[in-house]
C-alpha cells in the first residue's frame, strides 16, 4: 500500500516535470538536487550543507524548503527505513526577467554567468497553485504517518544556504558599487515598509516584513560579516526607538526594551542567530507601542498616565499629581476626564485591579502581598474594591479563571 501510494505521487509529480529522488541516506552525493545549478555556475563547490541538512532530516516531519533561487523542494523521510523521498526543485511563481535580474544582482552573479541561469528557469516546471501542491504532501503524509500525527515544515533557506558561503568567497566585495540599484531601492522600500508597520503596532505585517527583508542581500560594509549584520540590527534598533517615540510611548518603556536589544544583539554569535534577533525586536516593539502608546493624548495627560503605570505603589491622587505637576487639580481632573473618558481615581483604580488580576494569575503571592503591590495596603478596602471591578473575591478569583489561557495572555508581563 505504502509503494504505491508513494509511486502514484512520484507520477504526479515528474508528469507535471517536477523531479523526485529516493535516496539512502547516509547520502553524500547530492550535486543533482539543483540539477546541476551550483556546480555550473562554482566549477569547486562543495554541498556540504547540504548533504549535511539532508542527514539530519527528522522523521515523521514533511520539510517544504525554498532556496537562494527561489526554488522549493519537498522533502521526508519514509517511515520504517532510510530512506529519503526529495521532490523538486519547482518554481511557484513565473521567473519574468524582473525577478530573474533581482536573483543574480541578489547574489552578485557575474554578467557571463547569466545566461547559465537563465536557461536553468527555463527547464524548470512551474506549479501556479502551491496550495493544491501542498495538500498532496498533506494527504501523503495523513497516509504514510497517521491522521495529523506528523510535522509540516515550510522553510526558507535564504539566509542558510551554504551558496552564500560559497558566493561570498568568489563574487563578494567591499562598498557598495557592485550592489545593484534595484536591489538598494527593494531594501529601501521594506525598510519604511516595516517602520511603518511598527509604528502601527501591526505585528502581522511587521513579522511578513522581516522575513522579506532577511532574504534580502545586504551590502558588505566591513570584513567581519557578523559585524556588519549587528551594525545594521543596531542601526534598526534606533529607528525602531525613534518610531516608539513618534508613536507617543514614553521614554522610560522605550530606553527599558532598546537597552535589552542592545545586550542580545551583543550576544549574537551567527548571522541566523541575528535574524532571529531581528524577529525578536520587531515584535517587542510592537507590542510596546500597542501597549503603551498615548500619541491621542494631551502632554499633561501622557506624564500622567506614565507615571501611573511605571509605580502602582506611589500616592497617585489628584492633589498629588497637581503639585508634581503645577497645575490646577480642577483643570486636571476636567482635562483627563475629558481625554481618558473616566475620572482619574477611577484609572488609577483599573489599572491596580488589572495589575491584581495579573498577578494572581501567574504568582502564588498572598493576597495581601498582590495588594500591597498593587498600591492599596488596606486588605479589606482591596477585596471590596476588587469585588466591585470583578463580581468576586480575590480567592474565587485565582481559584476560578482559567489558568492556562490566562498564563498565555499575561506571559510577557514584567512584574519587577
Amino acid at each position: 500500500m505504502r509503494e504505491n501510494l508513494l509511486s502514484f505521487v512520484q507520477d504526479l509529480l515528474e508528469n507535471n516535470r517536477i523531479p523526485v529522488h529516493f535516496i539512502t541516506l547516509p547520502c553524500k552525493d547530492v550535486a543533482w538536487m539543483d540539477c546541476g545549478l551550483r556546480s555550473d555556475i562554482l566549477p569547486d563547490y562543495k554541498p556540504n550543507y547540504t548533504y549535511n541538512y539532508l542527514n539530519s532530516l527528522k522523521e515523521k516531519t514533511i520539510y517544504h524548503l525554498k532556496d537562494t533561487f527561489q526554488c522549493s523542494y519537498s522533502i521526508f523521510r519514509i517511515p520504517d527505513n532510510s530512506t529519503v523521498m526529495v521532490c523538486g526543485p519547482v518554481l511557484f511563481e513565473e521567473m519574468r526577467p524582473s525577478r530573474l535580474n533581482c536573483i543574480a544582482a541578489k547574489i552578485q552573479l557575474p554578467q557571463e554567468l547569466y545566461a547559465v541561469l537563465q536557461s536553468y528557469y527555463l527547464r524548470l516546471a512551474s506549479f501556479s497553485v502551491p496550495a493544491v501542491y501542498y495538500s498532496i504532501f498533506l494527504t501523503l503524509g495523513n497516509y504514510l504517518f497517521g491522521e495529523n500525527q506528523f510535522e509540516t515544515i515550510y522553510q526558507d533557506l535564504n539566509d542558510i544556504d551554504e551558496w552564500y558561503e560559497s558566493y561570498s568567497h568568489h563574487y563578494r566585495s567591499t562598498g557598495d558599487s557592485m550592489m545593484n540599484i534595484e536591489m538598494i531601492e527593494m531594501r529601501y522600500a521594506l525598510e519604511a515598509q516595516l517602520l511603518d508597520a511598527v509604528f502601527n503596532g501591526n505585528e502581522a505585517k511587521a513579522m511578513a516584513l522581516v522575513s522579506k527583508l532577511s532574504s534580502v542581500m545586504l551590502p558588505c560594509r566591513l570584513s567581519d560579516e557578523l559585524r556588519d549584520h549587528k551594525d545594521y540590527t543596531i542601526a534598526f534598533n534606533t529607528l525602531f526607538r525613534k518610531k516608539a517615540e513618534e508613536a507617543g510611548v514614553h521614554p522610560i518603556h522605550i530606553d527599558m526594551c532598546s537597552n535589552q536589544h542592545v545586550q542580545l544583539i551583543e550576544q549574537v554569535a551567527s548571522k541566523d542567530q541575528c535574524h532571529t534577533v531581528w524577529s525578536r525586536i520587531v515584535l517587542n516593539y510592537c507590542r510596546l507601542i500597542r501597549k503603551h502608546t498615548l500619541k491621542d493624548y494631551s502632554l499633561l495627560t501622557q506624564k500622567i498616565i506614565t507615571y501611573i503605570n511605571s509605580d502602582l505603589t506611589a500616592d497617585l491622587s489628584l492633589k498629588t499629581m497637581s503639585e508634581w505637576l503645577n497645575v490646577n487639580a480642577s483643570y486636571l481632573s476636567t482635562l483627563f476626564k475629558k481625554e481618558v473618558g473616566i475620572p482619574l481615581t477611577d484609572y488609577v483604580n483599573r489599572q491596580r485591579i488589572e495589575q491584581a488580576k495579573k498577578l494572581l494569575i501567574v504568582t502564588e503571592l498572598p493576597t495581601k502581598t498582590i495588594a500591597q503591590q498593587c498600591g492599596i495596603p488596606d486588605i479589606y478596602y482591596f477585596s471590596r474594591l476588587f469585588k466591585k471591578r470583578t463580581g468576586v473575591t480575590p480567592k474565587l478569583y485565582r481559584e476560578n479563571i482559567t489558568r492556562d489561557h490566562d498564563i498565555q495572555q499575561y506571559k510577557d508581563v514584567d512584574f519587577n
